[in-house]
């Protein structure tokens, strides 16, 4: 009788701790501006540093692998840290968390924009909210770089080479060849040190799921490969065809796939016109969260508020679920595996950085109050427990006023 109880209490409280942090994952979703790399470095700065429920090597050997995976980076690792604290339904608390506000946001835009006969009005200036999520992106690199890697010699090498590459070249084949360069140089260079393996569990119900899940994104894909969208019947059903099968071919993050979407939506489909293509891809920049937010618009011009949930969760939920099943099978304390994904790290690190300088390089115009904010909010995220989320609300509402 004790035990049942101790297990119940255990599990209620489990569960009220993943409403918790769900809730602050919901916050960062609605203010995390400036694509993938603002969104990751926030929930890395909330579960990190603040919940103190991960470490950063954990965060940044998620971020190592989703890069080499398809979907949005951001929102892999968010549902495989969900997985991390709450198996499968930690995964969908925090896909909810991440994924409601921008998905919400865009449903309204695109409301607006269709009852205004596609004539969206102006918008304001953006600067200050660009320089707080800067601020943020280049202060939550520091602190990776100095916990990381410190005086190491070999990772600062990988970081200031994916810093510099990242800056030169803008594309998922120079990330890919750096995140290779920096697992090789990983493997050569630390794996003497690296503590002996360790074999990792494996229970009978959690291959089965997998098992099952690994099936069903098999059927996707191929069904999509195979042009199987084309017969399905215009409206929801080939919103989700078009949608998840994009999901597991997207490779590099939401800006490659820009034209890659127009070629089917556009000019294979004939879904919009391109004009409303590409108020749909400025809309989702300007959002929070990921770009790939620009499907729900697109869903909802299909089929409405149904349209444009079934494309939140197709272009999302299947390269998540590819994530979590593929992690489960990385033993990070094996020896071998444990030195790549050191030398991963400052390569990951480096790309931070250089995603935080992007940043500032596309600020529309510089001032002498708006530099002094940036640097102001640098410091005080870099040296007090700043929540960033209240430089960016700070930043919105000088934009506002301003």
């Amino acid at each position: 009788m004790n035990s049942q109880l101790t297990t119940h209490r255990s599990t209620h409280t489990a569960a009220s701790s993943l409403l918790e942090l769900s809730w602050g994952i919901f916050k960062v979703g609605a203010v995390a501006f400036g694509g993938h790399a603002a969104l990751v470095v926030m929930v890395e700065r909330y579960l990190v540093t603040q919940k103190k429920v991960f470490n950063s090597e954990d965060v940044l050997n998620a971020m190592s692998l989703a890069t080499l995976l398809p979907g949005p980076m951001a929102v892999n690792v968010v549902c495989y840290l969900g997985y991390r604290l709450g198996g499968w339904l930690g995964a969908g608390v925090f896909f909810v968390a991440i994924a409601a506000p921008p998905t919400l946001l865009m449903i309204a835009i695109a409301a607006w924009y269709y009852q205004s006969a596609g004539q969206p009005g102006g918008g304001g200036s953006n600067l200050f909210v660009l320089l707080a999520v800067a601020a943020v992106v280049l202060s939550t690199g520091f602190a990776l770089y100095k916990k990381q890697i410190g005086k190491d010699r070999t990772g600062w090498l990988l970081c200031l080479g994916a810093l510099t590459t990242t800056l030169l070249y803008r594309g998922f084949a120079g990330s890919v060849i750096l995140i290779l360069v920096g697992a090789a140089v990983g493997y050569l260079s630390y794996r003497k040190g690296s503590v002996p393996s360790v074999r990792m569990p494996r229970t009978t119900s959690r291959s089965t799921v997998n098992i099952v899940v690994i099936s069903l994104l098999f059927v996707i894909l191929v069904g999509y490969l195979l042009g199987g969208y084309q017969f399905a019947p215009y409206g929801p059903w080939q919103v989700l065809s078009v949608f998840s099968g994009m999901s597991l071919t997207l490779f590099g993050g939401g800006m490659v796939i820009i034209p890659y979407m127009q070629s089917i939506l556009v000019d294979e489909l004939h879904w919009l016109p391109v004009k409303e293509y590409v108020d749909a891809i400025a809309f989702g920049q300007i959002t929070p969260g990921p770009i790939l937010v620009s499907v729900t618009f697109i869903g909802y011009k299909i089929a409405g508020v149904l349209g444009a949930l079934l494309a939140t969760l197709a272009i999302f939920v299947p390269s998540a679920s590819l994530m979590i099943v593929l992690a489960q099978y990385i033993n990070y304390q094996q020896n071998g595996i444990k030195a790549v994904f050191k030398g991963i790290r400052p390569v990951v690190i480096g790309m931070i950085l250089a995603a935080g300088v992007q940043l500032v390089m596309v600020v529309p115009h510089f001032s002498w109050p708006a530099l002094l904010f940036g640097l102001a909010g640098l410091a005080a995220l870099s040296f007090t427990r700043l929540n960033p989320i209240y430089l960016i609300l700070l930043g919105f509402i000088i934009d506002y006023i301003f």
